[in-house]
């Protein structure tokens, strides 16, 4: 059936028509029998099936649709690939959710789809601390093999794509526009490099512009990759907490960063951690949940091993100190110990738990590794 060109054609018309939707058609497949069973039906069933007159004349002509075929082909001529939910390319873990994209338009290395994957996600507005987490997360997944996928929004999205460039697992970003479209400007040298070491995504056609109703449509593309959603930065209203709900209604996992008590972009984190999210305090954690099989790290980027001070930021370097001379103390205690700001000491005692040389025990409290 997956080589089959008529359901080929078929999946580009849907995607092409604007009249036929994910949630629509796969919604009566699954209450009819499947897609066979609508393109064998009469015209009297699919108007009934799918609500109107006009869908079910569209569903009918799509296995035929030579003009979809051609513009295909077309659009593979400029460099970009056209997988169709019917083709083995199409990666299985998407085509399990509830309402896939009949087709998706890809541009770079289509190995990154068959990977194990985690999303990170977070704030366009993030602070520093977010977007030095999303770096290292990101960074520390794609060396132990894991593609990390995003969004390729400012923040913690292009955080999370730089640091995973390079390294094995590589990182995906689902865009929401098309593939042509430079969106957001500033990410134009991303881009180009993800198109030769990473993977654009995207189920919006060459030339489709940025539309804001995009870009929660593409969220559960984001969530239906994946294992699971690490959410790094997120207030009340964030994108992410979409991404967050639509990864666990497909039963993806969910992790969330803690934050500052005192920031905006961290009251979305800490809410889903209060409803179940898991903690993540750095990869071990997302690894050792969703892949114990892969190990915490692959070697030149130990997740546990000690560094040596001098590699270490200013910042993590005083904490280390505090922390090396008095007892375990808790972030906030931290921050009055050193005189910095909350986001800053926890930036550094990620940075440190990292390098190993420091521990998070209960109570919320942090301690120097004593080996």
């Amino acid at each position: 059936m997956r080589s089959d060109p008529a359901l080929r054609r078929a999946a580009i018309s849907w995607a092409r028509s604007g009249l036929l939707t994910p949630q629509r058609v796969w919604r009566a497949a699954r209450e009819h029998g499947g897609i066979e069973t609508l393109l064998a039906a009469g015209p009297a069933e699919l108007t009934e099936w799918l609500g109107s007159e006009e869908r079910a004349a569209a569903f009918r002509r799509s296995a035929d649709d030579s003009a979809a075929e051609r513009w295909a082909a077309q659009v593979e001529r400029s460099g970009v690939h056209v997988l169709t939910i019917f083709e083995d390319e199409y990666p299985k873990a998407l085509s399990e959710i509830a309402d896939p994209p009949f087709a998706l338009y890809a541009a770079g290395r289509l190995d990154r789809l068959k990977l194990p994957a985690v999303g990170i996600v977070g704030s366009r507005a993030a602070t520093r601390y977010g977007r030095d987490v999303a770096a290292r997360l990101a960074r520390d997944l794609s060396a132990a093999g894991v593609t990390v996928v995003s969004g390729f929004a400012r923040g913690v999205d292009h955080a999370a794509h730089e640091g995973a460039l390079g390294l094995p697992g590589g990182t995906v970003a689902v865009l929401g526009c098309g593939l042509d479209v430079d969106y957001p400007r500033e990410h134009a040298a991303l881009k180009d490099a993800m198109k030769t070491q990473g993977l654009l995504l995207s189920e919006y056609p060459p030339g489709t512009e940025p539309r804001a109703e995009h870009f929660p449509i593409r969220n559960r593309i984001i969530a239906g990759l994946c294992s699971g959603v690490v959410v790094v930065e997120a207030s009340r209203r964030s994108g992410s907490l979409i991404t967050a709900r639509l990864a666990n209604e497909s039963g993806r996992d969910v992790f969330a960063v803690p934050g500052s008590v005192f920031s905006q972009t961290s009251i979305g984190t800490h809410e889903l951690l209060r409803d179940g999210a898991i903690l993540c305090r750095g990869a071990e954690d997302v690894l050792s949940e969703l892949f114990p099989a892969i190990g915490a790290a692959s070697p030149g980027f130990p997740a546990g091993a000690p560094a040596a001070a001098s590699a270490l930021s200013e910042e993590a370097r005083r904490i280390w100190e505090t922390l090396r001379k008095g007892e375990d103390a808790s972030a906030e205690e931290l921050a009055r110990a050193s005189d910095l700001p909350a986001a800053t000491v926890l930036a550094a005692l990620f940075e440190l738990e990292e390098a190993g040389l420091a521990v998070f025990s209960e109570g919320g409290r942090y301690g120097a590794r004593r080996n």
